[in-house]
């Protein structure tokens, strides 16, 4: 049987997710993470797409042999600009499942409720696997050459986690190593699989919530543990 857990399928995420903008990366490990607690295994299948890819896609079914699969041309989908992935459901024994049942719809509330905009929502042509997160710019203005702005975390929110990148997460990965929890990367500063494992461990150990997600109570954790091991 195929390995199922969340760890093992945010990391075959983290591979498809190179050169999506790093919100939307965000949002997909959201995703993924989310549907895993109603126990919707999803897979990341696509995140950038080359204009001349979608240019091939396109021609599919119209000039070329298949089924057309998309209305988009090259440079009108928000996968050429990184704001979009596509996914795939998995079964309880990790082979793709193309079954559209209630855990597509689930899947797409769970995206829906995280921002993402999900193309099972499209009427033209349902596109159930794709999400997307815009930032509200339009495809003409990101042909144009327009692009998100960037944007700072909220600080009210308090959650680090898979994907997350800075000076916060060397921080826990130190205070991790401190505590005798051991991180493959050492202290590099990128939240991925390692620093998910031991955080999971760290949650577990002090009868936290376990799902590998650094929020107030983890964190105030972290800190009183760190402490008493310093004086």
């Amino acid at each position: 049987m195929s390995d199922l857990s969340l760890d093992k399928l945010l990391q075959k995420a983290e591979n498809k997710l190179q050169d999506v903008h790093e919100i939307v990366q965000e949002k997909a490990y959201e995703l993924i993470g989310q549907s895993y607690k109603e126990s919707i295994f999803v897979s990341i299948t696509e995140g950038f797409r080359s204009i001349e890819h979608q240019h091939k896609l396109y021609s599919q079914g119209r000039t070329t042999p298949g089924s057309i699969v998309t209305n988009a041309k090259g440079g009108y989908s928000y996968h050429n600009y990184g704001l979009a992935f596509d996914i795939a459901l998995l079964d309880n024994d990790g082979k793709v499942d193309w079954t559209i049942d209630r855990r597509w719809n689930k899947a797409g509330e769970i995206g829906k409720r995280i921002g993402l905009e999900w193309g099972g929502d499209w009427t033209s042509l349902k596109d159930y696997p794709h999400f997307q997160y815009t930032f509200g710019l339009s495809l003409s203005e990101l042909r144009s050459g327009k692009g998100p702005k960037k944007q700072a975390p909220k600080a009210s929110s308090m959650l680090i986690k898979y994907g997350d990148r800075g000076n916060h997460v060397q921080l826990i990965q130190r205070m991790l190593i401190h505590l005798g929890y051991s991180l493959f990367g050492g202290v590099d500063g990128i939240f991925g699989s390692s620093t998910f494992k031991a955080v999971k461990a760290f949650q577990q150990a002090l009868y936290l919530q376990v799902d590998g997600i650094v929020g107030p109570k983890t964190l105030e954790k972290l800190y009183n543990n760190f402490n008493k091991t310093m004086f």
